[in-house]
């Protein structure tokens, strides 16, 4: 399935004390897969995406986005979208669980889950 994450289905299984957010943006990221097409695909990917909280971009996280975005403090290859999720991890306190780190790394106060612990 698009995007899952292995060591997700694990970490759900274990049921830790962890509260999972998803960023609006990464749910219309997650929509572009082409295999979302047929119906199976479909069913799988909103059965994947309910195991979240849904986080709607609010006033204060358009106002750190505008703060990382005026102040250049993102790496090159960041687009505007992880600039999104950066921006909702701060504004949770919460740490970013990701694959793609390059697009995240130094940015100020932004902390990365380690699916290890």
């Amino acid at each position: 399935m698009h995007g899952f994450a292995i060591w997700l289905d694990e970490f759900l299984k274990e049921k830790r004390n962890y509260l999972l957010v998803v960023p609006t943006i990464v749910i219309a990221e997650y929509n572009t897969a082409q295999e979302l097409e047929t119906f199976d695909e479909a069913q799988k990917s909103n059965k994947y995406l309910s195991t979240f909280s849904i986080q709607d971009l609010n006033r204060e996280i358009a106002e750190l986005l505008g703060t990382l975005l005026r102040k250049k403090s993102y790496p090159l290859g960041a687009d505007l979208g992880d600039l999104i999720v950066a921006s909702t991890a701060l504004f949770l306190n919460a740490e970013l669980a990701t694959r793609n780190k390059k697009h995240f790394t130094g940015i100020p106060r932004l902390r990365f889950f380690n699916s290890k612990l």
